[in-house]
């Protein structure tokens, strides 16, 4: 892995999470001299995180139809300066209304960063790797919102001033992006244009992550509500919060990295501790340090549902879209869970009683996807072929002479079956043996069988 690559994409991702996740907490700050805080609520975990949500939706379906407009950086770069607009706009208006709808169009261009930096770091940072990368990354932001939080004595946050800053760290972004790579090259074929089956949901155990990620954040966030409602999470520090977050993120993404199963593992035992931490405020643990554990915790929920769906666009370029997945899918479940709370009351012990009873399933769905990741399902033939070509980078053509090549036909055979000449053939093999590095007919197919 390229040293220099890697500080570059996991520069972009800091930088960019850092001035839109700031921006995030300042309009959320500035809407409290406007609405009452059920209201603000409403609009910072309802609706900016559906458009968060939505963002992430049309990212993801644009690179799967428009993939040579949505790979190429210039778009980013160009969202990131729309974006910014927005951004502006919302922290310098002064009118409440103002504030919310460019907030709106913000956290919409959030969503589609989400997804282009999340596709990055799929493509170009090799499992084993990206689990450190990400975490390193937003615990780099968490830890930056944090500090400018100090500054001015507490103030920044909700100065007009902090728009300068957000604006040259976008502009720092939109430099690295600039000499970073494009997702899908401008010339040459994209694989993603073809839309997951439902044998590609088996295997890549999808019917698994999605409701694992679903039941993990539904558990946190009821518990973590639990939390809220009680008089000690009146005196907490928010902003020092994100400081652990950034300590859980970066431990989560090294062990990620080290082995996903104890990553797993630790998941669950995350998971117990929002349910749990009504019984230790109170007795010298006060709320800032009960909440701060608790964000320690997260982190390992945060890496999980982004690291598992990153992973799978590395190796398989036709499943990259898949990326931001699992960031969509938790954005979706928070929102979801915003307006049952913020609109139904429920009492706290029917919460908790639903919050424990969701772990059975949660431990039943790890461990049926952990015995399949164990004794994996023997390679079909027509995955084999796929995988040989992705990574050899075959054409169509070549990959059907090389079938014709695996089934023992003759030139004349394959020229008959493929509607073209025999010299049309041997130009092809020719093509296909220098692009696997092979030196006979015999050997290309040995090597396609060993694969």
């Amino acid at each position: 892995m390229n040293r220099k690559k890697y500080l570059i994409y996991t520069s972009i991702i800091a930088l960019c999470f850092l001035f839109t996740g700031s921006a995030y907490m300042s309009q959320s700050f500035r809407l409290m001299d406007f609405y009452t805080e059920k209201q603000v609520d409403m609009v910072s975990s309802v609706f900016n995180y559906f458009f968060q949500a939505l963002g992430i939706l049309i990212f993801s379906l644009g690179l799967v139809k428009l993939p040579k407009l949505f790979g190429n950086r210039k778009l980013f770069i160009l969202l990131l300066v729309t974006g910014s607009l927005f951004m502006t706009l919302s922290q310098l208006a002064n009118s409440g209304l103002v504030i919310e709808i460019t907030g709106y169009v913000f956290n919409l261009h959030i969503g589609i960063y989400f997804g282009f930096y999340l596709t990055l770091l799929s493509r170009f940072i090799p499992p084993g790797k990206s689990g450190i990368c990400f975490g390193l990354a937003y615990a780099i932001a968490s830890l930056g919102t944090y500090l400018f939080s100090l500054v001015h004595g507490g103030t920044l946050l909700v100065s007009k001033e902090v728009t300068a800053l957000y604006l040259i760290l976008a502009s720092i972004t939109i430099f690295l992006v600039y000499w970073g790579q494009d997702l899908i090259a401008p010339s040459g074929d994209s694989p993603l244009t073809r839309i997951i089956q439902k044998s590609d949901i088996k295997e890549l155990q999808l019917n698994y992550l999605i409701p694992i990620i679903i039941i993990a954040m539904t558990i946190f966030i009821i518990g973590s509500g639990l939390f809220y409602s009680l008089p000690v999470a009146e005196s907490v520090n928010w902003n020092l919060i994100r400081a652990f977050y950034a300590v859980g993120l970066i431990l989560a993404g090294f062990i990620m990295d080290k082995n996903r199963f104890i990553c797993e593992v630790l998941v669950i035992a995350s998971l117990t501790y929002p349910l749990i931490m009504l019984t230790l405020v109170g007795g010298g643990i006060t709320g800032t340090v009960a909440l701060s554990i608790s964000y320690i915790f997260r982190g390992f929920i945060s890496i999980y549902y982004v690291i598992s769906f990153t992973n799978i666009g590395y190796e398989r370029l036709e499943y990259l879209y898949l990326a931001p997945v699992g960031l969509f899918v938790s954005r979706l479940t928070e929102t979801i869970i915003a307006v049952l709370f913020l609109n139904v009351s429920i009492s706290n012990i029917a919460q908790l009683i639903f919050s424990a009873a969701l772990f059975l399933p949660l431990l039943a769905l790890f461990v049926i996807m952990a015995s399949k990741r164990m004794v994996p399902e023997p390679m079909s033939d027509a995955k084999r072929f796929a995988l040989y070509s992705e990574k050899y980078g075959l054409t169509s053509r070549e990959m059907e002479v090389l079938k014709c090549l695996a089934e023992g036909l003759s030139d004349s055979e394959i020229a008959e079956r493929c509607f073209i000449s025999k010299n049309t053939v041997r130009f092809h093999i020719s093509n296909l043996l220098k692009k696997t590095s092979t030196t006979s007919r015999v050997e290309v197919v040995q090597e396609l069988n060993k694969f």
